[in-house]
């Protein structure tokens, strides 16, 4: 039986569930958008990862029979009366194998203030809960230094080559098989 996917709260942020009405909203109607995550959607809004087809995508897994995808978007709360800001995405992919993998993404203004440790330390806890997974593996590039970084932080440890030209694949265990710090302990 499915379970319903709930949002998630973290110190700063707020992880909103992604529906496939939710994506189509992205794709074809912004102030509903904005309206219905009751934020501020950015003129630079998506990062530059997140392209139409890679949303098609999103819908298409979430539309399946057997659901393939967990997704959220990260909104920033702000103090005072200012407007929560939509700042990045993330979520899991779970392959035919078994395997889930982590994703995420994050506007450029945001980079560098620890939003994408503080979401991705969540949404593992989230998916070794919820999920009842115990390996999650997320790829990258070298060069990406920061979200490299994020994953380090996380207690992702680096396995070897990903499976695209160039990627490096990392691989978290929770803290039951890692002999690493698990992320809850990281704060």
């Amino acid at each position: 039986m499915p379970f319903i996917l709930s949002p998630i709260n973290t110190e700063r942020l707020h992880l909103f569930p992604a529906t496939a009405k939710l994506y189509l909203l992205e794709l074809h109607d912004r102030p509903t958008f904005a309206s219905t995550l009751s934020a501020h959607v950015p003129d630079e809004w998506p990062p530059d990862q997140i392209t139409s087809e890679v949303i098609e995508e999103f819908i298409g897994r979430i539309q399946a029979r057997e659901r393939r995808i967990w997704s959220f978007y990260w909104i920033l709360r702000q103090k005072g009366a200012e407007q929560p800001v939509l700042i990045g995405s993330g979520g899991f992919l779970a392959h035919k194998n078994g395997t889930l993998e982590i994703g995420y993404s994050l506007l450029a203004g945001y980079h560098g203030r620890g939003y994408a440790t503080e979401a991705v330390r969540s949404m593992v806890q989230w998916a070794s809960s919820s999920l009842k997974r115990d390996s999650i593996i997320a790829y990258t590039y070298p060069h990406l230094k920061a979200s490299i970084r994020v994953l380090e932080k996380n207690g992702f440890l680096l396995k070897g080559k990903g499976p695209e030209e160039g990627t490096i694949a990392y691989e978290f265990l929770n803290q039951n098989e890692n002999s690493i710090t698990a992320p809850e302990k990281l704060r």
